[in-house]
Order: structure tokens, then sequence, then C-alpha cells
């Protein structure tokens, strides 16, 4: 097995710890019981996945930061009121007409750092519905999906790349759907109108903050990938939104005629290459959001930055188990930046101020059925002050789903060493006396099979007796 140099990348916002399940019931309460355990589990991961590189590391993640907003309460506001959860939008679909595309012609290049026409936003429910209609999509290989999330109701899927979108050239009757490669709305084809799907929300509270991004994959294939359930790290997709001036509120742009009277339209140009070199023209996706009123566009002045690592955890209650769900926590680093505008009307920051906030812990499954202790840095959690030891939660046992999303409990936690990776479990036996046999997981040293991996915070894990592939140990 070869060390790997680049695995299980993703970017996003957390980081978790996968306890393996599974029924382990066979703890041993004796020394030369344990290492007898040790032993087995270390040769039956070798018969695995190959002999161990002495070079080997199992701290796979790559730190790179997410974010969102600050939380402002709206939870609580919204489990009191009409917004329990997201409702499903009311679907149809809308012409654009030719004036509105030509504004992106003629002032989004494809190619060129479009930056100074926009400016990086939130926004806020105004407690009317609004409606979403994707207006124009550039020619790129990147495939994607647009998203929206808003604060106390969480995350919502809005639309997938070209799906249900046409297209033509003005005066022709036949319409055109764009590829799933590099095909979009071709320049210098047009004059072009759309015909494009409409999704209306309908939010009854108001002033909850809220924001979009897209869901990024390099190729469909990866998407694809993805979609059937894998894990590789090339088939994760990275993330882009306002909140790292990935979007922009195109102020200037020309709004459609034909809708509503009374409604106002705000129209946004998205970036979908976030990595070095991006060209942010942001015409990749161009979309807009209407209401009476609209959700008003804010500058973006302050957000959480979270930086951690998935733990994702083996209990040893089967040596022959290596699906890493017993336990799956996320560790994150937490800042708060602040810009800093030198006016009430500029949409450009000048500098920016950072403040730390307290290390945080998410628990985002526990597959065993033994009850254990997880220590992060100097911070204890016991599964059994908060669930049933026996209980596998959120690990798609018995056919069921898994929620990626899913927070069993988050925690502050305090002198978490990313670095040292001073992440353990201690793990107890069953019997009369459920104090006897305890085992202390840490994490691994250099060549030892691993019962603790640490992997990118957007990395998913494995459903039950679904053992990690291959390649996430070798080249």
């Amino acid at each position: 097995m070869k060390a790997k140099n680049s695995i299980l990348m993703g970017c996003m916002v957390m980081i978790g710890l996968a306890f393996v399940s599974c029924s382990k019931d066979n703890l041993y309460d004796s020394n030369a019981a344990a290492k007898q355990v040790e032993a087995e589990y270390a040769a039956n991961f070798v018969k695995k996945y190959g002999a161990i590189d002495p070079n080997q590391t199992w701290d796979f993640a790559t730190m790179t930061p997410s974010f969102s907003l600050p939380s402002s309460g709206a939870s609580a506001r919204v489990t009191r009121g009409d917004d329990t959860a997201f409702d499903d939008p009311t679907l149809d679909h809308m012409s654009i007409e030719k004036e509105v595309i030509q504004y992106v012609w003629d002032n989004l290049p494809k190619g060129t750092n479009n930056t100074p026409l926009g400016r990086a936003f939130t926004m806020k429910t105004t407690g009317n519905s609004f409606t979403i209609v994707p207006i124009f999509q550039g020619c790129a290989s990147y495939y994607w999906e647009l998203w929206m999330w808003v604060d106390g109701l969480g995350h919502k899927k809005i639309w997938t790349k070209g799906d249900d979108f046409q297209f033509r050239k003005v005066g022709t009757t036949n319409w055109s759907t764009p590829g799933i490669g590099q095909e979009g709305m071709r320049r210098g084809s047009g004059p072009y109108e759309v015909y494009a799907p409409s999704y209306t929300y309908n939010i009854a509270t108001p002033d909850l903050n809220m924001y979009f991004y897209l869901k990024v994959w390099t190729n469909h294939d990866h998407y694809l990938n993805f979609m059937n359930g894998s894990n590789q790290d090339a088939d994760q997709p990275s993330y882009s939104s306002s909140l790292n001036e990935w979007m922009i509120d195109l102020q200037d742009a020309v709004k459609p005629k034909n809708l509503p009277e009374g409604n106002e339209v705000t129209i946004i140009g998205c970036e979908d290459k976030t990595i070095s070199g991006s060209d942010r023209d942001f015409e990749d996706l161009v979309f807009m959001v209407y209401g009476n009123p609209v959700p008003p566009t804010k500058r973006v002045e302050e957000v959480i930055e979270e930086t951690g690592k998935r733990y994702m955890l083996e209990d040893l209650g089967d040596t022959d188990d290596f699906d890493f769900n017993d336990v799956v926590v996320d560790v994150v680093n937490r800042k708060k930046i602040t810009y800093i505008y030198p006016s009430l009307t500029a949409t450009e920051w000048t500098s920016k101020t950072e403040e730390t906030l307290p290390q945080n812990a998410i628990v985002r499954a526990a597959g065993g059925t033994i009850d254990f202790t997880l220590t992060i840095g100097k911070t204890e959690w016991n599964k059994k002050e908060h669930f049933t030891p026996t209980q596998m939660l959120n690990t798609g046992v018995n056919g069921g789903t898994i929620d990626k999303d899913a927070e069993l409990d988050r925690f502050e936690v305090s002198e978490w060493n990313p670095n040292d990776n001073n992440v353990s479990v201690d793990v107890k036996g069953r019997g009369d006396n459920l104090e006897e046999g305890v085992q202390t997981i840490t994490f691994p040293k250099k060549g030892e099979a691993p019962k603790i991996i640490a992997v990118d915070v957007t990395v998913p894990w494995m459903k039950e007796r679904v053992e990690v592939p291959d390649t996430w140990f070798s080249e």
C-alpha cells in the first residue's frame, strides 16, 4: 500500500468521525484478549487493503475553509411558526425576453473578470413568496446544482444544470436544450430568448437570513458517480456562493418586463470554477429572484469561516468490518470575519477583522452498538448521555438513508490540535459490568492499521457493512 498524497478532498461547511457498528458485542476485558483482537484486526486490514507502507499516514484532510452566515436565532422563530421545514416549491415556466439575455451577452463576456459589475450579497426573507428562475447558462464543462440556505430552515436544492431549460434564436420556432458537457447558449448565434422553469417558495417567517450556492463537479461523470454513492475525492463537489464572492448581485442588469405588477427583481451571476485560475466571468449561470417585495439583498458584512476534519472510527466490535462509521464526527476551528466598508453605500470592502470563536464538534453518525466516550482535545462526549448505546444512528442500517447534513449533536470543544489529531474513543465492553473491557482507540501512528482516519468534512461516510474502497488508502 503506497502512501496517498492527495485523497478525499472537498470545499463547503465541517468534520466527522465514523464509528463502525454492526452489533459489535464481543469486546474482551483482558489485556491478552485485547491484543489478540488488535492483531486480528490488523491482519484482516492487510488482507483487505494490502500490506501497509511503513510511511503510510491516515490524515487525508486538506482543511479547506467553508463559509456560512452567523446564526441569528432564527431556528426558534421558525419552529414556532409555519416554516418547520421547506415545502416543495410551486413549479411553473416563464419566457425570458431577448433584452434580458442581450445584457448578459454584452456585459458579461466569457473569460473576462466581470467582478466589478456586481457585489457579493446575502438576502433576507420578507414573509411573502418569491420566485427563482434560471435565465442564462454559459458554455462550460463543469456540472452543478443550485441550492439555497435559509436560517432556521436549512438547505434546499432548487435546480440542476440544464434541467427543463430551453432557448432559441429569436424569430425561429425550434427550441434547443443545453447538453450535459460544454454545451450552453453559444455566443454569436443569438439573439436568444429563453423558456425556463420557475420555482416559487412561500416562507411565512420574515427577516430570515438566506443565501444561494452552487454544488460544483468538474464534469458530468463525477456528478453521476457522486449521485450513485461514490466516496472518491474526485467525485466530491466544491461549493460556490456569494459568501466567498463567487456569486454577485448584478444591480444594473436588464430586468424582465413580463412580470406581475408590483414585483421587484434581483439578477445574480454565478462563477462555477472556484479553483486557482478561475476567470471570474460570472456567466456560467445567471438566475433571477423576483417577488412583491423581492427578498432584499445586503452586502456581506459578517461570515463564519470553518476549517476542520472529519474523523471516522472503527470500534473493534468486529475485526473484519471496515465501514469506518461507528462514529463520524466533524471537528472545526471557527472564526468570525467582519468586512469593513469605506461608506454606508459602498459595495466593495477595503479591510476585514477576524475573531476566533470556540472550536466545535458535530456528531454526524454513531453506528456502534456499544457505549463509548469520545475525547476531543480536553472535551469528552458520552453516547449514553445522549442516546441509547445500542442505537445505530444515521448509518443507513436496514436499508435506511443517510442524512449528510444531520447534526446528532453539536458542542464546543477545547484544545483540539489538528496537527496532532488528539482525538480518541474509549469503547466499553459488554457483560454484567459495563466498565470492564474498556479499550482506548487513538489516532493511528504511521504504518499502523488504522481504526481512525481523518478526511475532509465533505467526504461522505459509508453505510453499514459497506467497506471503504481500496482507493481511499492507495493510489
